[in-house]
């Protein structure tokens, strides 16, 4: 007796390839209704159609009748301006989520990855919020200084960092509270500020919103909040902002100096430092005019003297499994019951090492 396909499956595999009904309709002269009815069940599917949904899709049969028993929720995705950005664009982030998922659970079938180690924080005030994120610091051993590298100490606590393309070009960053956390970094070309407070502000979902549909403004202010007092602690931040004013006018070459320090953009400064007191909210709004009318907004000048860290668990990982495990990355696919072309895709530029003096759990392996 054979297994039926399953509907869902055939339309992850269709979002994840970045093609709407029309498109794929096209692909394998079907109609849009047709291969709708086709995904929701309505329809079964013929040893022809199936063939060809295996080959335009990158995918092997098995895929199509693979049943996931914990597919991800809305409540797991934590999306940037969820109830702005266009549906197709979260359809497609949370594709990509759900075949990030597979390739991690291969990953934890044969790799020993750090255990999850992000506490829950009740985000009932801007005070615990504070405290939640002072509590990792001291769980994680990384004093009040400047973090050398945010990635790895979010891939340290058991998340999974990966570099994807194809999110809404003002997303700097998905995560996906699944059993392993999953964070997808915005490939676009984001500056290493950009792409630190990112992955702290997603770390601050894990914490603070834990089965809680995020996107809207309270929730971002929340985990942008973490995201300030992780990157920036307060007494330490307070400690060396005396000058961060030259009268009652922002002193830019001292802020200059405490983004390079810090690792954080002009703007995060300017946020942080109204959050704790030290710029009024008109110091802070002629902050930002001044950071545009330089042409500021969205990269700032310093950013090209900062390394762009660059995600390590996976890139490591499948180096140990084809290196020390004898599991090429055919293998892997094979796992995921996807063709090696669309696993090739989903690390696209993930692949790459980055060197900073926070301790990679692998290289001791």
């Amino acid at each position: 007796m054979s297994i039926e396909i399953i509907g869902s499956n055939i339309r992850l595999a269709r979002l994840f390839n970045g093609l709407s009904l029309a498109e794929l309709g096209e692909k394998l002269d079907k109609s849009k209704q047709y291969l709708s009815r086709i995904e929701t069940g309505v329809e079964p599917v013929s040893a022809s159609l199936e063939q060809a949904l295996v080959e335009h899709l990158d995918i092997l049969p098995e895929f199509l009748r693979k049943v996931d028993p914990m597919p991800l929720t809305e409540e797991q995705c934590h999306f940037r301006k969820q109830l702005t950005t266009k549906v197709a664009l979260r359809q497609y982030a949370r594709a990509r989520g759900e075949m990030l998922k597979r390739l991690v659970c291969v990953l934890d079938e044969y790799l020993e990855l750090p255990e999850y180690n992000i506490s829950e924080v009740d985000p009932i005030s801007a005070e615990s919020i504070e405290r939640g994120a002072e509590a990792c610091r001291i769980a994680w051993g990384l004093g009040w200084g400047p973090i050398s590298n945010v990635i790895r100490v979010a891939e340290n606590a058991g998340a999974i960092v990966m570099q994807v393309s194809g999110l809404a070009n003002e997303v700097d960053a998905v995560s996906f509270a699944t059993r392993r956390p999953v964070i997808a970094l915005n490939n676009k070309g984001r500056s290493a500020c950009r792409a630190r407070f990112g992955v702290a502000h997603e770390i601050g979902h894990f914490a603070l919103h834990i089965g809680v549909l995020t996107g809207d403004r309270l929730t971002e202010t929340q985990a942008n909040r973490f995201a300030s007092a992780f990157l920036l602690p307060r007494a330490s931040f307070l400690s060396e902002s005396h000058r961060a004013l030259r009268g009652t006018r922002i002193n830019w070459d001292y802020m200059s100096e405490l983004k390079l320090r810090w690792g954080v953009s002009k703007a995060a400064l300017l946020y942080r430092g109204r959050q704790l007191g030290v710029f009024t909210d008109d110091q802070v709004r002629a902050g930002y005019i001044t950071l545009n009318r330089h042409g500021e907004a969205v990269e700032e000048r310093e950013d090209v003297f900062m390394p762009v860290e660059r995600p390590e668990v996976v890139n490591d990982g499948l180096r140990v499994m084809t290196n020390e495990l004898g599991v090429p990355l055919a293998a892997v696919a094979r796992k995921m019951c996807v063709q090696p072309r669309l696993l090739n895709e989903l690390l696209g530029n993930s692949l790459q090492t980055n060197g900073t003096n926070v301790v990679n759990f692998l290289g001791a392996m």
